[in-house]
């Protein structure tokens, strides 16, 4: 009886052990690791997509010249079925043409600025002296109205950044994500989408609203020449923002700026003591309406098993940018990343027996409209509920998004069935630091629209460094914030990924007590 016991507690440690093993090709893992560390092209495709064609605002001529720079890219390496995915096509593009914004009196400053996305042009040059007034409140508009005519606006409030991760996460702080069992832990690793609780509500109105009424249809019918407001920023950087009027027919919003921190501060301290400003501003835009720059990309390595290779392994991110900076961190990083990723799997002639398709998407920055797009085309009708052909077929998305930082692990949004699958599929990259699995949720990317339809949807856990408080949506989102020996790990660490799930014997298990 003891020895028929021992048999089966070994049986059973035995089982144990092999439900929790996944098996990993470590040759293969080892000549990814060669392709991507040894022969890498990725920074060069980065620099192109960001330095040579960036920003890449949805619905741009840039946005759509760097889609097709990268379709040929991706053609010269061999990748099949590359081609553009339209998603909308009521949605307008714009640009900057020329700007400028000086203070002139009592002495001249050269104020750094940027103007906010989706705003009209001014009526040539103006020249005026600022109005300190809270132009965001109903309220304090109003006891204005009719005197503004001609004006430039400049917001009082001297804004600061509120509470961001920054730096390389702590040891303890993996440790602690490994264990929680909540998949909305506020102590986690992911803050992309903590804020104050008034930031949080003016999001949830809709353009231009304030608790009184449609600021932004005030301020043009009053005939305002523009409003200011200061950076939230270190100084010296300007965090850009973008007015919701992205969609034909929209209102064409006075002209908004944000000028530096610094600056900023400056001229409200001397209005507060009686000095006389003056200021001399210019703008000029362009709005586009041609349906084709909304698009997507998407490219394959077709699946090669018989039964298996309409199944679909997505990877990828979303391609526009802010008009700040050049997008280099949001998201060309992870566009660059993944392309790199298609590109080694590629080049050393792998045969997935599922296939893998990259997906760059447009208009992420606008609410994942190109992400929403592709799912109510090929997976879920969101106006009629009707299920498309690839809500059975697609196995996984790996998203690659907030950052290009060193990638420490994946988030995966309470799927615990695939915990263990992912864990060995981190062990041959432990030595880099990347070896965290947690339930934790990560937010605000184009994986969530997949995973609302319980297909199984990740994002990669990134050290935050210096993303949150200079990168993300600043004039600070460059190149020069984002290294080639990152972005070389996270592209071997992703086609690890890639490859692995494309050649299991089942597809990803999806979350089990969610009923759709």
């Amino acid at each position: 009886m003891a020895a028929r016991l021992g048999l089966l507690i070994i049986f059973s440690i035995v089982s144990l052990n092999g439900l929790a093993q996944e098996n990993v090709d470590i040759d293969l893992v080892a000549r990814i690791k060669e392709e991507a560390f040894q022969r890498s092209q990725v920074m060069d495709t980065l620099v192109y997509i960001s330095d040579v064609y960036g920003p890449r605002l949805t619905g741009s001529p840039a946005y759509y010249e760097a889609a097709q720079w990268t379709k040929q890219r991706l053609e010269s390496w061999g990748i099949e079925n590359v081609h553009f995915d339209s998603y909308r096509d009521d949605l307008r593009g714009w640009e900057i043409e020329s700007y400028s914004v000086e203070m002139i009196e009592p002495r001249y400053m050269n104020i750094t600025a940027l103007p906010d996305a989706w705003t009209a042009g001014t009526d040539g040059e103006v020249i005026g002296e600022p109005i300190i007034v809270d132009y965001t409140s109903w309220g304090a508009l109003q006891e204005l109205k009719g005197q503004l005519h001609g004006k430039i606006l400049m917001s009082p409030e001297i804004r600061t950044q509120g509470r961001r991760r920054e730096g390389v996460f702590t040891d303890q702080e993996l440790k602690n994500a490994k264990s929680h069992i909540n998949p909305n832990n506020r102590d986690g690793l992911d803050n992309s989408d903590l804020g104050p609780a008034e930031v949080r509500s003016r999001r949830r109105r809709g353009p231009g609203e304030s608790e009184g009424g449609n600021v932004e249809q005030f301020l043009l019918d009053e005939g305002v020449a523009a409003v200011i407001r200061g950076s939230g920023k270190a100084p010296g950087t300007l965090d850009a923002n973008q007015q919701r009027f992205s969609k034909i027919g929209d209102m064409k919003p006075v002209p908004h700026f944000v000028i530096s921190k610094e600056q900023h501060s400056r001229m409200v301290r001397m209005i507060e003591r009686d000095a006389k400003i003056t200021l001399r501003l210019h703008l000029k835009t362009k709005f586009y309406t041609n349906p084709e720059y909304s698009t997507n990309i998407i490219a394959e390595i077709p699946g090669t098993d018989r039964k298996l290779k309409k199944q679909l392994v997505l990877v990828g991110g979303h391609f526009d940018s802010y008009h700040s900076g050049t997008g280099a961190s949001d998201n060309g990083a992870g566009s660059a990343t993944t392309m790199e990723v298609m590109r080694i799997l590629k080049t050393l002639g792998v045969e997935p027996r599922r296939t893998i398709r990259l997906v760059l998407w447009g208009s992420e920055e606008q609410g994942l409209l190109g992400s929403r797009g592709y799912i109510n085309k090929y997976v879920r009708d969101a106006r009629s509920g009707e299920d498309k052909e690839e809500l059975s077929l697609i196995s996984v998305y790996f998203n690659h998004d907030n950052n290009g930082h060193n990638i420490r692990g994946i988030y995966t949004l309470g799927n615990e069935a695939i915990r263990p699958i992912f864990e060995s599929y981190l062990e041959p990259f432990h030595y880099l630091g990347a070896e965290t699995v947690t339930a934790e949720h990560a937010g605000g990317t184009d994986h969530l629209v997949f995973d609302a339809l319980n297909i199984p949807a990740f994002e990669w856990i990134q050290d935050p460094l210096q993303y949150f408080y200079t990168q993300i949506h600043t004039s600070m989102d460059v190149v020069d914030f984002i290294a080639e020996d990152t972005l070389k790990r996270n592209a071997a660490i992703i086609a690890t990924f890639v490859y692995h799930a494309a050649m299991r014997d089942e597809m990803m298990p999806r979350k089990k007590a969610i009923e759709r």
